[in-house]
Protein backbone atom coordinates (compact mmCIF):
# COMPACT_ATOMS: atom_id res chain seq x y z
CA UNK A 1 0.00 0.00 0.00
CA UNK A 2 1.56 3.36 -0.99
CA UNK A 3 2.35 5.89 1.71
CA UNK A 4 -0.19 8.69 1.61
CA UNK A 5 0.87 12.31 1.43
CA UNK A 6 -0.49 14.87 3.89
CA UNK A 7 -1.05 18.40 2.65
CA UNK A 8 -0.93 21.09 5.33
CA UNK A 9 -2.85 23.93 3.69
CA UNK A 10 -3.32 27.45 4.95
CA UNK A 11 -5.34 30.18 3.24
CA UNK A 12 -5.26 33.88 3.90
CA UNK A 13 -8.40 35.81 3.04
CA UNK A 14 -9.86 39.32 3.02
CA UNK A 15 -12.30 38.39 5.79
CA UNK A 16 -14.23 35.64 7.51
CA UNK A 17 -17.25 35.11 5.25
CA UNK A 18 -16.86 33.29 1.91
CA UNK A 19 -20.50 34.12 1.12
CA UNK A 20 -22.56 37.27 1.64
CA UNK A 21 -25.54 39.22 0.36
CA UNK A 22 -25.78 42.13 -2.08
CA UNK A 23 -28.81 44.25 -2.81
CA UNK A 24 -30.53 43.87 -6.18
CA UNK A 25 -33.85 44.98 -7.67
CA UNK A 26 -35.19 41.53 -6.75
CA UNK A 27 -33.96 41.83 -3.17
CA UNK A 28 -30.91 40.45 -1.42
CA UNK A 29 -28.89 38.00 -3.51
CA UNK A 30 -26.37 35.50 -2.15
CA UNK A 31 -22.94 36.02 -3.68
CA UNK A 32 -19.24 35.33 -3.11
CA UNK A 33 -17.92 37.81 -0.57
CA UNK A 34 -14.50 37.67 1.12
CA UNK A 35 -11.74 36.17 -1.00
CA UNK A 36 -8.59 34.07 -0.88
CA UNK A 37 -5.47 36.23 -1.20
CA UNK A 38 -2.70 33.79 -0.25
CA UNK A 39 -2.28 30.00 -0.48
CA UNK A 40 0.40 28.01 1.32
CA UNK A 41 0.81 24.24 1.40
CA UNK A 42 3.44 21.88 2.81
CA UNK A 43 3.41 18.29 1.58
CA UNK A 44 4.79 15.53 3.84
CA UNK A 45 4.92 11.74 3.94
CA UNK A 46 2.33 10.40 6.37
CA UNK A 47 4.71 7.82 7.87
CA UNK A 48 7.84 9.92 8.49
CA UNK A 49 6.41 13.47 8.19
CA UNK A 50 9.30 14.21 5.85
CA UNK A 51 8.76 17.37 3.81
CA UNK A 52 8.52 16.47 0.11
CA UNK A 53 7.50 19.84 -1.30
CA UNK A 54 5.86 23.22 -0.77
CA UNK A 55 3.60 25.61 -2.63
CA UNK A 56 2.91 29.28 -2.04
CA UNK A 57 0.93 31.70 -4.18
CA UNK A 58 -0.46 35.19 -3.73
CA UNK A 59 -3.91 35.70 -5.25
CA UNK A 60 -5.33 39.00 -6.48
CA UNK A 61 -8.87 39.59 -5.13
CA UNK A 62 -11.63 41.00 -7.30
CA UNK A 63 -13.11 43.03 -4.42
CA UNK A 64 -10.25 44.27 -2.20
CA UNK A 65 -12.57 46.97 -0.84
CA UNK A 66 -14.40 44.26 1.11
CA UNK A 67 -11.32 43.50 3.23
CA UNK A 68 -12.19 43.82 6.91
CA UNK A 69 -10.33 46.35 9.12
CA UNK A 70 -7.24 45.28 11.08
CA UNK A 71 -7.03 41.89 9.38
CA UNK A 72 -4.25 39.71 10.77
CA UNK A 73 -2.47 39.28 7.42
CA UNK A 74 -2.24 43.08 6.93
CA UNK A 75 -3.30 42.71 3.32
CA UNK A 76 -4.10 46.39 2.57
CA UNK A 77 -0.76 47.65 3.87
CA UNK A 78 1.25 44.89 2.20
CA UNK A 79 -0.60 45.35 -1.10
CA UNK A 80 0.15 49.06 -0.96
CA UNK A 81 3.85 48.18 -0.64
CA UNK A 82 3.62 46.16 -3.87
CA UNK A 83 3.63 42.60 -2.53
CA UNK A 84 0.69 41.61 -4.75
CA UNK A 85 2.20 43.11 -7.91
CA UNK A 86 2.76 39.68 -9.48
CA UNK A 87 -0.15 37.88 -7.80
CA UNK A 88 -2.04 35.17 -9.66
CA UNK A 89 -5.69 35.04 -10.59
CA UNK A 90 -7.80 32.72 -8.45
CA UNK A 91 -8.11 30.34 -11.40
CA UNK A 92 -4.31 30.17 -11.83
CA UNK A 93 -3.78 29.66 -8.09
CA UNK A 94 -6.36 26.87 -7.76
CA UNK A 95 -5.01 25.05 -10.81
CA UNK A 96 -1.52 25.46 -9.36
CA UNK A 97 -2.64 23.95 -6.05
CA UNK A 98 -4.23 20.95 -7.75
CA UNK A 99 -1.16 20.50 -9.94
CA UNK A 100 1.08 20.49 -6.86
CA UNK A 101 -1.21 17.96 -5.16
CA UNK A 102 -0.92 15.73 -8.23
CA UNK A 103 2.87 16.13 -8.33
CA UNK A 104 3.64 15.52 -4.66
CA UNK A 105 0.86 12.96 -4.22
CA UNK A 106 2.46 10.96 -7.02
CA UNK A 107 -0.89 10.53 -8.72
CA UNK A 108 -2.85 9.75 -5.54
CA UNK A 109 -5.11 12.24 -3.72
CA UNK A 110 -3.32 13.96 -0.86
CA UNK A 111 -5.00 14.05 2.56
CA UNK A 112 -5.60 17.77 3.23
CA UNK A 113 -5.73 19.51 6.58
CA UNK A 114 -4.30 22.23 8.75
CA UNK A 115 -4.94 24.48 11.72
CA UNK A 116 -8.61 25.49 12.02
CA UNK A 117 -9.10 23.62 8.77
CA UNK A 118 -12.88 24.05 8.76
CA UNK A 119 -12.38 27.75 8.00
CA UNK A 120 -9.96 27.12 5.15
CA UNK A 121 -12.09 24.38 3.61
CA UNK A 122 -15.15 26.68 3.50
CA UNK A 123 -13.18 29.10 1.34
CA UNK A 124 -11.63 26.37 -0.79
CA UNK A 125 -15.04 24.92 -1.66
CA UNK A 126 -16.21 28.37 -2.76
CA UNK A 127 -13.02 28.82 -4.79
CA UNK A 128 -13.73 25.54 -6.61
CA UNK A 129 -17.19 26.82 -7.47
CA UNK A 130 -15.83 30.15 -8.69
CA UNK A 131 -13.26 28.46 -10.91
CA UNK A 132 -15.75 25.81 -12.08
CA UNK A 133 -13.75 22.88 -10.71
CA UNK A 134 -16.33 20.23 -9.88
CA UNK A 135 -15.97 17.61 -7.15
CA UNK A 136 -15.38 14.86 -9.70
CA UNK A 137 -12.27 16.81 -10.72
CA UNK A 138 -10.82 18.11 -7.43
CA UNK A 139 -11.40 14.75 -5.71
CA UNK A 140 -8.69 13.28 -7.97
CA UNK A 141 -6.17 15.43 -6.08
CA UNK A 142 -7.68 16.00 -2.61
CA UNK A 143 -8.95 13.12 -0.49
CA UNK A 144 -12.48 13.49 0.86
CA UNK A 145 -11.18 12.70 4.39
CA UNK A 146 -9.52 15.65 6.16
CA UNK A 147 -7.85 16.50 9.47
CA UNK A 148 -7.66 19.53 11.77
CA UNK A 149 -4.65 20.11 14.03
CA UNK A 150 -6.59 22.39 16.42
CA UNK A 151 -9.11 19.60 17.09
CA UNK A 152 -6.26 17.13 17.55
CA UNK A 153 -4.67 19.47 20.09
CA UNK A 154 -7.94 19.74 22.02
CA UNK A 155 -8.16 15.96 22.28
CA UNK A 156 -4.54 15.46 23.39
CA UNK A 157 -3.93 18.53 25.58
CA UNK A 158 -7.24 19.24 27.29
CA UNK A 159 -7.56 17.58 30.68
CA UNK A 160 -10.78 15.66 31.42
CA UNK A 161 -13.28 17.82 33.26
CA UNK A 162 -11.73 21.11 32.14
CA UNK A 163 -13.77 23.77 30.42
CA UNK A 164 -12.95 24.36 26.77
CA UNK A 165 -11.02 27.60 26.21
CA UNK A 166 -10.30 27.59 22.46
CA UNK A 167 -7.70 30.37 22.81
CA UNK A 168 -5.45 27.72 24.39
CA UNK A 169 -5.47 25.84 21.08
CA UNK A 170 -4.96 28.87 18.85
CA UNK A 171 -1.86 29.75 16.87
CA UNK A 172 -3.12 33.31 16.56
CA UNK A 173 -3.06 33.76 20.35
CA UNK A 174 0.38 32.15 20.57
CA UNK A 175 -0.77 29.93 23.43
CA UNK A 176 -0.59 26.69 21.47
CA UNK A 177 2.98 27.39 20.35
CA UNK A 178 3.94 28.07 23.96
CA UNK A 179 2.26 24.88 25.20
CA UNK A 180 4.06 22.76 22.60
CA UNK A 181 7.41 24.54 22.60
CA UNK A 182 7.09 25.80 19.02
CA UNK A 183 8.76 29.01 17.90
CA UNK A 184 6.34 31.88 17.17
CA UNK A 185 5.42 32.46 13.56
CA UNK A 186 7.48 35.06 11.70
CA UNK A 187 5.72 38.29 10.79
CA UNK A 188 3.93 39.30 8.69
CA UNK A 189 1.43 36.48 8.81
CA UNK A 190 1.61 34.53 5.53
CA UNK A 191 -0.13 31.39 4.36
CA UNK A 192 3.05 29.36 3.94
CA UNK A 193 4.06 30.20 7.51
CA UNK A 194 0.65 29.09 8.75
CA UNK A 195 0.99 25.81 6.87
CA UNK A 196 4.46 25.23 8.32
CA UNK A 197 3.22 25.97 11.84
CA UNK A 198 0.34 23.52 11.44
CA UNK A 199 2.89 20.86 10.47
CA UNK A 200 4.96 21.68 13.56
CA UNK A 201 1.85 21.29 15.73
CA UNK A 202 1.18 17.91 14.11
CA UNK A 203 4.75 16.77 14.73
CA UNK A 204 4.66 17.87 18.39
CA UNK A 205 1.36 16.10 18.95
CA UNK A 206 2.86 12.94 17.45
CA UNK A 207 5.73 13.24 19.96
CA UNK A 208 3.21 13.48 22.81
CA UNK A 209 1.46 10.35 21.58
CA UNK A 210 4.80 8.55 21.72
CA UNK A 211 5.34 9.78 25.26
CA UNK A 212 7.81 12.55 24.40
CA UNK A 213 8.00 15.94 26.06
CA UNK A 214 6.30 19.00 24.56
CA UNK A 215 9.08 21.21 25.90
Amino acid sequence: MPTSILGFIDLETTGHDPLGFVDSPAGKVLTFWHEIIDIGCVFVRSDTLENVGELEALVIPQHPERCIPNIINHFPERKARGEWKDALSLNEAILGLLSACHQYGEGNPIVPGGQNWFFDWSFLVVAFALTQVEEKEWSKYLHYKRFDTASMAVILLRQPGEGLDMSLFSLRSGKLQKALGIKPEPVPHRAINGARQALEVFRKLEELKRGGSSR
